[in-house]
């Protein structure tokens, strides 16, 4: 057959040339160009020898079209153009599209031309698979693909908007203002004004974060990204965008920028307390100083008193701050929450008026807590007062108590337990459950969002100090629990607070003696504080027991007077924040030297949060500002007799 050889490159046909045979009635191959034979792999010798036919070189799948072909030749003399594979030498299956015709009827012969499709095949499943990829992608993201078509003012969502927004409208050209009606009142305008900029300026591309309603009306955050095409005159023709659901990803946002807030707040209430019990210390301790040199009938005897007594009301205050900051001092052991309730339930009744019916419905059975009974205490009644203060026409407050479990392995949310919301990343394991419910007037979203910042309030003013719910916040927080509020206006409240459950025996609290022994013989106190208030009212103390006092200012000093009277010294109080070098420090270095020297630590902060690597142990006492002078008296006394006590047994 006349005609040269095509080739794309060496060995491999190009796929524009047309592959052409002839065949005759009973399918064997009679003569073929170049393109024909690179596409099956044969040579010239044996179509000369007629070993070539249809049928071997056609795959049986797709040979059934071509008989059906071959008969609308006979028929026709020619058939429409259809799609067929050829098999290779080297087992490569080439699809084709072939147009069978006869020219000569009455002996039979026929021609065959065929197509390669290989690229053609090869781009289509790129692009499908491209395309397949897009989706994936798209999909997986969260989003929803959308075109805007200016000319007509139409929008079409081609992918993701049912699946992630819950419209069924895939594929439909929607007039503009559908899409519009769906956005939140007030981001549309915003929404806008940037669509119209891109649209009228040379910007290409733009961002815009917006709520979008689902399908059943509830809010989407979607971070819409959208791209403008336009014609060679650089008109705007139509806009592409896609839509990322990022709801999830807002809410975590949202809650990490509510627990650093808070965190913030708690350092900063812890701050304050720190300095004011700092204050506190000199106001309460020359105030107790005053009253030992007053005689009973002195008229400056209420004065002092009345002095006395406003300064401890203001270490309550203080205490509250640094529970909202976790820097209050715990004294934790393992409780029976059920046991708690109870025996608070005679002070709830002097705290709740008659027209409020209170309702304890605790469980069964609960497993043990650790926690501070007293802060735990707190928390309790913190959360009556409030249900109390939002009932003032009465209504039903319910304590209910209870176990769950998170997670794998340990249970579940069952029965009456408060259902955990999705911004509460609780951790698996077991915890016992207090529900503080009411039904009274009920929190607003924002209320709700800011009730456990302190100072924040919405009672009146002089009706209370903003810390009740702060204060929950903190202690629940130390105790390692979680606490959350579920309120609508109208519809009441309930505070959550969940615990870890341990393993353990209650066991009551055990009692400081109540007396010390007073140390006989002169005793050395190395006092650092950097306070002069403090510094100046401790050490008039000290020396009015009859101690022999050194004074620093810092640690710094401190060491310095320790080097000179390294032996003399019986005990170390000491300030732990200070300037220069701090208690904690302090100790370390002082401890490489004399390991059994007694240390009396004192802070505005509570001892975890004050100390920090210095050593913890019988010899060492913690005393949180503002103390009372008796209390920093015997603190002092009771570390002395200790040391006397362990000198005289190890002789």
């Amino acid at each position: 057959m006349p005609g040269a050889a095509a080739h794309g490159g060496e060995g491999t046909p190009d796929a524009r040339a047309i592959a052409v045979a002839a065949w005759s009635q009973d399918g064997r191959i009679l003569d073929a160009n170049e393109a024909f034979l690179s596409l099956i792999g044969a040579s010239h010798d044996e179509l000369r020898e007629g070993d070539l036919s249809w049928d071997a070189i056609e795959d049986p799948v797709a040979a059934a079209s071509t008989r059906v072909m071959r008969a609308l030749v006979q028929e026709a003399g020619m058939a429409p153009p259809y799609e067929t594979v050829l098999r290779h030498r080297d087992g490569t299956m080439v699809p084709v599209l072939v147009v069978v015709t006869t020219l000569d009827r009455e002996r039979g012969v026929g021609w065959c031309f065929a197509l390669d499709l290989r690229v053609q095949k090869s781009t289509e499943a790129a692009l499908r698979a491209s395309e397949e990829r897009y989706r994936l992608v798209t999909n997986a993201a969260g989003g929803a693909i959308w075109e805007w078509d200016l000319a007509h003012d139409t929008i079409t969502f081609l992918e993701g908007v049912t699946d992630r927004f819950g419209w069924d409208v895939r594929g439909s050209a929607l007039p503009i203002v559908w899409w519009h009606e769906r956005i939140h009142p007030d981001d549309v305008g915003a929404l806008l004004a940037t669509a119209e900029e891109v649209h009228a300026s040379r910007v290409e591309n733009a961002t815009h974060a917006y709520r979008f309603r689902r399908a059943d009306d509830t809010w989407a955050m979607v971070h819409d990204h959208f791209h403008v095409v336009r014609d060679a005159q650089g008109r705007a023709e139509r806009v592409l965008g896609v839509m990322l659901d990022t709801t999830e990803r807002h809410a975590l946002e949202e809650q990490l920028r509510q627990a650093q807030k808070m965190d913030a707040v708690g350092r900063l209430a812890g701050g304050v307390a720190h300095d004011f019990n700092n204050l506190l210390t000199v106001i309460r301790g020359n105030a107790a100083l005053l009253l030992e040199r007053t005689p009973p009938e002195s008229e400056l005897r209420g004065e002092l008193q009345e002095i006395e007594r406003a300064a401890s009301r203001a270490s309550d205050l203080t205490r509250q701050l640094l529970a909202f900051g976790r820097k209050q001092v715990l004294q934790p052991q393992d409780l029976d929450l059920n046991a708690v309730v109870a025996q608070l339930t005679r002070m709830l009744d002097r705290l709740i008026p008659k027209t409020i019916a209170v309702v304890l419905t605790p469980a069964a059975h609960v497993g043990l807590v650790r926690a501070d009974r007293g802060q735990l205490e707190q928390v309790i009644i913190n959360l009556v007062i409030n249900a109390r203060d939002a009932m003032p026409d009465g209504g039903r407050l319910e304590l209910r108590t209870g176990e769950i479990g998170v997670g794998r392995g340990h249970g579940g949310w069952q029965g009456d337990a408060p259902s955990l919301p999705p911004d509460v990343p609780i951790r698996p394991g077991r915890y016992i459950y207090l529900s503080v419910t009411d039904t009274g007037t009920g929190m607003s979203e924002d209320t709700r969002a800011r009730a456990f910042e302190p100072f924040f309030t919405t009672k009146a003013v002089g009706e209370g100090t903003g810390l009740g719910l702060a204060t929950v916040y903190g202690i629940v927080k130390q105790s390692d629990g979680y606490v959350w509020i579920d309120s609508a206006p109208s519809r009441g409240t309930a505070v959550h607070v969940c615990l870890p459950r341990v393993v353990g025996e209650a066991r009551p609290v055990r009692q400081s003696p109540s007396s010390v022994a007073v140390v006989p013989g002169p005793r050395t106190v190395l006092l650092v504080e950097d306070e002069d208030g403090v510094r100046d009212l401790t050490h008039r103390v000290l020396a009015r027991q009859g101690y022999v006092v050194y004074v620093a200012r810092d640690g710094v000093e401190a060491l310095a007077l320790f080097e000179m009277h390294r032996q003399e010294i019986d005990v170390l109080v000491t300030d732990v924040v200070m300037p220069r070098l701090g208690g904690s420090e302090l100790v370390i270095k002082v401890r490489a030297e004399r390991p059994e020297l007694p240390v009396l630590f004192m802070s505005g902060y509570a001892r975890n949060a004050a100390i920090r690597g210095a050593p913890g142990d019988r010899r060492t006492r913690f005393l949180q500002k503002p103390f009372t002078v008796p209390a920093f008296q015997q603190a002092v006394a009771e570390l002395l007799a200790q040391a006397s006590a362990s000198t005289t047994s190890g002789r």
